[in-house]
């Protein structure tokens, strides 16, 4: 920060604040929960990347973005999201690599 602002320990303190009320809204809460077992399974993980990039590569063809997103209102409404291309970045990269495909 150019005028020495310690940002990152004010954001720690905050969130630390908001966690200690009890501020969080659920759909954080239950989201990060999810995430969280999903992220420490490999193949759940990669199964679940690969349909959630399909299946988004399919809903944006038409028009290659996303204007609006379920839960992501606040970011969508002044913003395009890009489609993702329907493949993972695992697959992608195997495939560049010369490799048969990605892990199951």
């Amino acid at each position: 920060c150019p005028v020495r602002i310690p940002l990152p320990k004010l954001m720690r303190h905050w969130r630390e604040v908001q966690f200690e009320k009890g501020l969080t809204p659920p759909t954080a809460r239950y989201g990060l929960r999810a995430w969280g077992f999903v992220a420490t399974r490999p193949a759940l993980y990669r199964a679940v990347t690969r349909a959630a990039a399909a299946v988004l590569g399919l809903l944006g063809r038409g028009t290659g973005r996303f204007r609006h997103l379920p839960l992501a209102g606040g970011w969508t409404q002044s913003r395009d999201l890009p489609a993702p291309s329907g493949t993972t970045f695992m697959a992608a990269w195997a495939k560049q690599a010369g490799r048969p495909s990605e892990p199951k």
